[in-house]
């Protein structure tokens, strides 16, 4: 065997940011289109969508992963839009993990994951993260403009089946529409080895959606599930972004996500590639990097790692959403950016 070159040893050790942050966490997402329209997410007037030749090819993909994994990155997570619909997905998921990817996983709205969770198992995928944020049928269709949650429930059988577990449901609790189902879904976990991560709403569309009064914070959250017992902290390996708990004698975990009240910023660890090729330091960031021009003029290797340190470099110590400033989010749509 060869000994290893030196920009394979490189991957060992991740790059670090301007606030002594280790950046080894890239989120892809590979279409900005959905099967769904969720209220939270897209916004009712009709989207725009990226033109094919827009879109980043899997080529394209996953040569930048490649270079991005010399220095360090050693977990991804595929978003979109719904990530599933994308053509060769299981192809895309070999691919990446043949780069050395450690941590490989995928969020997904799940209405196409029955039928696919084996073959993305087979194909290299770590786990899957469903969104979920109703358990009532009706409500659901209102919520997501016309979705079936009996398809959400068999892609959660079939993903456990696989192996894709423990299975991560995501649920965004929103006064008046859902937040009276939050010790609903905690008490999932009692029985269940799921973990439920309850996110804060954020202004994810700029259209007004977002407001203070329908916006509810981490504690009050958790306040709701401790009406169902003793909850303890649980910790797991890793600097993820939830806070995790665990109700007394249950088998699953409940996490909390808090950009808003007690964001993560300090312990971010990631960067975003937009669908259609642009690197963003954080989420709410103006700044974006391209790298799709660059991709398709011949830029060399070493020319595209420069390009991925200047993100990371560039990468902000805070998202700054405070008052005025979350109601004027540079993000128009959550599905350009990838969730």
């Amino acid at each position: 065997m060869n000994n290893p070159s030196h920009k394979e040893k490189k991957k060992e050790t991740p790059v670090v940011d301007n606030y002594d942050r280790k950046i080894d966490y890239l989120r892809i997402s590979i279409t900005d289109k959905c099967n769904l329209k969720c209220v939270y997410c897209t916004p009712e007037k009709a989207l725009t969508h990226f033109n094919r030749s827009e879109i980043l090819t899997d080529e394209e993909i996953v040569r930048f992963v490649q270079v991005a994994h010399r220095h360090g990155l050693s977990k991804v997570r595929i978003t979109g839009g719904e990530p599933l619909l994308r053509k060769n997905i299981t192809g895309l998921v070999t691919s990446i993990k043949n780069i050395g990817i450690r941590d490989l996983s995928l969020t997904t709205n799940g209405l196409m994951l029955s039928s696919l969770a084996g073959q993305l198992k087979d194909a290299g995928l770590t786990r899957v993260n469903i969104s979920l944020d109703t358990l009532d049928a009706v409500r659901y269709k209102k919520i997501t403009r016309g979705g079936d949650i009996a398809l959400v429930w068999e892609a959660i059988k079939s993903a456990e089946s696989a192996g894709l577990s423990p299975v991560k449901i995501n649920m965004v609790p929103i006064k008046d529409m859902n937040d009276d189902e939050i010790e609903s879904f905690a008490s999932l976990t009692i029985e269940n080895n799921f973990h439920i991560r309850f996110i804060e709403f954020m202004p994810a569309v700029n259209d007004g959606t977002w407001s203070k009064e329908k916006y509810i914070k981490s504690a009050q959250i958790l306040k709701k599930i401790s009406a169902l017992g003793e909850i303890t902290p649980f910790t797991f390996r890793g600097t993820g972004p939830s806070r995790n708990f665990r109700i007394r004698g249950a088998k699953g975990v409940i996490g909390i996500i808090s950009p808003l009240s007690d964001h993560f910023c300090a312990h971010c660890n990631r960067l975003r590639l937009t669908a259609n090729g642009k690197l963003r330091p954080c989420l709410f960031s103006k700044e974006t990097i391209d790298i799709k021009t660059p991709l398709r003029n011949g830029i060399s290797d070493e020319q595209l790692e420069m390009l991925f340190l200047q993100a990371i470099k560039s990468k902000p110590q805070g998202h700054g959403l405070k008052d005025k400033q979350i109601l004027s989010s540079p993000i128009n749509t959550m599905s350009e950016i990838g969730g």
